[in-house]
């Protein structure tokens, strides 16, 4: 006779299945546990903030892509010719702090352009001018009259070079007629009579209630260094106090810096100003009293000049290795009151790893009006300034636009589909500050505003020297006001979010700051702290409650199993 076979009863099959069930629900709701803990997934704001997936705008733009301007310059150009070569960018770790984050950039750089530069070595008529890693990118100089575009090409399809485009300008904005007059007159000064002390203020210093702040928190700056990126300055002048490492050194290490077309550093270099355009910022960033008025938002912030534009204009190649000395300097506050006008996407990844490298980026919208806008104040992660009066109405040379993510040539997916630009507003009409020679001028211009908003983050930061580039820009941008009769409600073309209120945008950022020390002290500080540690917490019970289940579940179902084969 056969032997019987034990087959489990009904009631032990279902016992198993809800084991394989429950197994199953607990696996698939502690994947997404798994994977925040081991840091695999990184969260790529929508609608805000400063973390963004590197590599998109160059990798847009892939196998070697020649800008059509270059081709034309290679085919009609007699003589030689500057063409920027973009390589792969680096992605930066959303855990990557400011410092990881600028060295990866430094080391990716060099390993990737390896290969690149032995190629230029073989090719004649090539030769490498300059090399960035703020930005992945070789300048290369090339004798059109030796070098036809094939060539070029074949230098291109070098891996991992992405896009070839030619060393551009970018300018100061056109100085502007001030809605229909000149800006020429004097400008009178107000009287600060709500602080501690009655002093003299600029207009534009009163509007931004940077007096305010300057006796709440007893700072004006201290502690935070401003990057000015222009025509140069005026050291010497009485209301310019330029840092230096070493005071007796007439070069101002540390403070001063001026570039070539090329980006090369000039060496021996002493301050001065090629226009006068650069003065005149540095001073409402941080100039003193010694006018018998405070010109100046942040005048104890330590003042840093690159001059990258020689009288009005500079190259791609300046700029870049402008913001890589403001980085190198541990600049908290970069300062860009200059621009090309419309989307230009090789500005992309300048201004992103700036901002991941800890730097704020502030940058003029431009002097074209309505529905006009400049680069790189249109890059979304810069805080881009337009102007207004004293009395808040916004000028008529005020740039401003809704901006469409598909109007970049290389889209960046952690965009908005559109945003509007300007971010904010701030005194840009008739600004009074100083010029070379020791003297003082007004100007207009979102030149002049774009500073006034430079020194108020100086001022926020030396209030909250821990404060990130995304609670920054919250606080300023929420904190913001306009006129009776504009929309307050929603940002416009116009005013953006609003005018800067800097005593009001530091009440809100040590506002955050204390919330965040209160959630630290109760335990839960960083993203470590709240989000890694309960996900660990999860998994370890997870796992224990799956096997008391299985193994109470299997038991039964053998109990089940072994009476039934008795029987």
């Amino acid at each position: 006779m056969a032997a019987h076979r034990a087959v489990p009863s009904a009631g032990a099959v279902r016992l198993l299945t809800v084991a394989l069930v429950c197994l199953l629900l607990t696996t698939a709701l502690l994947t997404p546990a798994l994977a925040a803990s081991s840091g695999l997934e990184r969260t790529t704001p929508v609608d805000g903030g400063t973390g963004t997936v590197q590599g998109q705008a160059t990798a847009d733009l892939a196998n070697g892509a020649i800008h059509t301007d270059v081709e034309d310059s290679v085919e009609s150009a007699n003589g030689t010719i500057e063409v920027v070569l973009r390589l792969e960018e680096a992605t930066i770790p959303a855990d990557a702090t400011e410092a990881e984050a600028e060295r990866l950039l430094e080391d990716h750089a060099e390993k990737t352009q390896e290969s690149l530069l032995e190629h230029v070595a073989d090719t004649p008529g090539v030769s490498v001018e300059s090399e960035f890693w703020l930005t992945n990118a070789v300048l290369l100089e090339v004798d059109a009259d030796r070098i036809d575009l094939e060539t070029l090409e074949i230098l291109a399809a070098v891996d991992p070079v992405e896009a070839v485009h030619e060393n551009f300008e970018l300018s100061v904005p056109e100085e502007p007629t001030v809605d229909g007059t000149n800006s020429t007159a004097e400008v009178p000064v107000d009287g600060d009579e709500t602080s501690a002390t009655t002093r003299l203020t600029t207009p534009g210093i009163a509007q931004l209630n940077a007096p305010a702040v300057w006796d709440s928190y007893d700072t004006r700056g201290d502690g935070v260094r401003v990057a000015v990126l222009d025509t140069g300055v005026d050291a010497d002048h009485p209301s310019i106090d330029l840092y230096t490492e070493d005071p007796s050194d007439p070069t101002y290490p540390g403070g001063w810096a001026e570039f070539d077309a090329a980006g090369e550093r000039v060496e021996g270099s002493t301050p001065h100003d090629s226009g006068t355009h650069g003065t005149h910022v540095s001073g409402t960033v941080a100039g003193n009293a010694a006018s018998g008025a405070q010109i100046g938002v942040a005048p104890d912030a330590e003042l840093l000049h690159g001059l990258v534009l020689h009288e009005t204009s500079g190259s791609f190649a300046q700029i870049i290795a402008g913001m890589e000395w403001a980085l190198e300097e541990d600049a908290d506050v970069i300062s860009m009151s200059l621009g090309s006008t419309g989307t230009h996407s090789a500005l992309i990844d300048p201004v992103q790893n700036a901002v991941d490298s800890g730097a704020v980026v502030v940058a003029a919208i431009g002097n074209d009006g309505e529905q006009t806008s400049n680069s790189p104040g249109n890059v979304y992660e810069a805080i881009s300034v337009g102007a207004v009066h004293a009395d808040g109405t916004v000028a008529s040379f005020s740039g401003g636009e809704t901006i469409n993510r598909s109007d970049w040539t290389h889209e960046q997916a952690s965009w908005p589909s559109s945003y509007v630009v300007p971010d904010v507003v701030a005194h840009g009409v008739a600004v009074f500050s100083a010029v070379p020679g020791g003297g003082y001028q007004p100007m207009p211009g979102t030149s002049m505003a774009t500073p006034h908003v430079s020194g108020t983050v100086a001022l926020m930061l030396s209030a909250e020297p821990d404060a990130t580039t995304e609670e920054i820009s919250t606080a300023l941008y929420g904190t913001t006001w306009k006129p009776d009769g504009a929309n307050a409600d929603t940002m416009d073309t116009r005013y953006g979010h609003g005018i800067v209120d800097a005593k009001a945008a530091t009440d809100a950022l040590v506002d955050t700051r204390e919330a965040i020390g209160t959630d630290s002290a109760d335990g839960a500080t960083d993203t470590e702290s709240k989000t890694t540690a309960p996900y660990s917490h999860l998994f370890a019970a997870g796992v224990s409650v799956i096997v008391v289940l299985v193994a109470a579940v299997t038991l039964l179902a053998a109990r089940s199993v072994s009476r039934e084969a008795e029987h």
